[in-house]
């Protein structure tokens, strides 16, 4: 199964099957939640944490900053549109390692290993920053696939039935 194939499996899921999933899913994470928290505005399907959690008081979302940069910058509310189209913060930007936790969407995952959309943004800074990195996604986006060299591996995998560690 490719990257085009789990975004298909997870668009897939009706309204119904998408809100039970995600809720078993925040309810797992919020436990991991302390301090400055990166998060994501949802792409393509992707588990909607950034919804419930909007209102966390130290939240911080990623904004692209050039071709194959990005940083996480403070939400305060209100975000406009950037690169491809995303909803990104208008708040201060912060060092990747002032983040304590960054909770990272997939497109696949196979073990611990996280299919991004395979442009590096995440693996770029997930190597700078010291934060808990926890991957988000269902069930039904898992897939067999060979770690790169420039894959950075999540700490946790949460899916609306299981919580994986290292």
């Amino acid at each position: 199964m490719d990257r085009a194939a789990c975004i298909q499996k997870r668009k897939a899921l009706t309204a119904s099957q998408r809100k039970q999933k995600e809720q078993a899913i925040v309810t797992q994470l919020l436990p991991f939640l302390k301090g400055k928290v990166g998060l994501y505005v949802p792409i393509q399907g992707e588990v909607d944490v950034f919804s419930p959690l909007c209102s966390y008081p130290h939240l911080y979302l990623p904004k692209v900053t050039g071709p194959d940069s990005m940083r996480f910058c403070q939400y305060q509310g209100k975000l406009q549109e950037g690169a491809f189209h995303v909803g990104e913060p208008t708040g201060q930007a912060c060092q990747p390692q002032d983040l304590d936790v960054v909770v990272v969407p997939m497109t696949g995952f196979c073990g611990l290993h996280r299919k991004g959309y395979g442009k590096g943004y995440y693996d770029r800074f997930l190597k700078q920053a010291k934060a808990l990195k926890i991957g988000v996604a269902f069930d039904c986006q898992e897939m067999v696939f060979e770690k790169q060299t420039h894959d950075v591996d999540m700490d946790l995998l949460i899916t609306e039935t299981q919580c994986r560690r290292k």
